[in-house]
């Protein structure tokens, strides 16, 4: 099945995406033709599918190819951060597993590059691999770099950015829902510092 969501207005995406995997069996393939890198459909689809794959076209559209994962969701998964690494125009978040109850996830920053300040409905541990920027956590900006921890609480304002290229390990709990991802990724494709996921 081939789904192309070029002409179709943002708001639409998730929902026809959504339901044109929900109708693929297992093992069946669904190809999906956006105009930017799909990070947030594959984190929303991760814990249900087998396996994906993302080229970019000449006309630098993207085409995602996810298979859809067959039997038990419950299996170790064991990886390595090279498998994952990829950098965009904003910060580029990358699934390595994502349930209704937990997501982790790997982030890749180019210098400058941020996470918008948002209060989720969810816990965040943050682990720094590589690189260094500042956490600004409940209005207060902090230094972190190669080995830093940082876990905040639910409902508590958390955005992040990048002095230097930087990778860090990102473990929600709960995953967030897509539309409030949505709105982070949209705020910062479009510049915006803070968003407000109540509205």
């Amino acid at each position: 099945m081939e789904l192309d969501l070029r002409p179709i207005q943002p708001e639409y995406r998730h929902k026809l995406v959504l339901e044109s995997f929900s109708k693929l069996k297992e093992g069946e393939e669904l190809t999906v033709i956006a105009d930017h890198y799909p990070s947030h459909l594959i984190q929303l689809l991760s814990g249900y599918i087998e396996k994906y794959k993302v080229e970019e076209t000449a006309n630098g559209d993207f085409v995602l190819k996810l298979t859809k994962k067959k039997g038990s969701t419950n299996k170790a998964i064991i990886s390595h951060i090279s498998e994952f690494r990829k950098t965009g125009d904003v910060f580029t978040p990358i699934p390595v597993l994502r349930k209704d109850e937990y997501g982790v996830i790997l982030v890749f920053f180019k210098p400058g590059q941020y996470i918008p300040i948002h209060a989720p409905d969810s816990d965040l541990i943050f682990y720094v691999l590589q690189g260094q920027g500042k956490v600004s956590v409940d209005n207060r900006e902090y230094e972190v770099h190669e080995g830093s921890i940082v876990i905040v609480p639910r409902g508590i304002k958390r955005g992040v950015k990048a002095d230097t290229y930087m990778e860090a390990i990102h473990i929600v709990v709960p995953s967030p829902s897509p539309e409030d991802h949505e709105k982070v990724m949209k705020a910062a494709m479009n510049g915006i510092a803070e968003v407000d996921l109540r509205h």
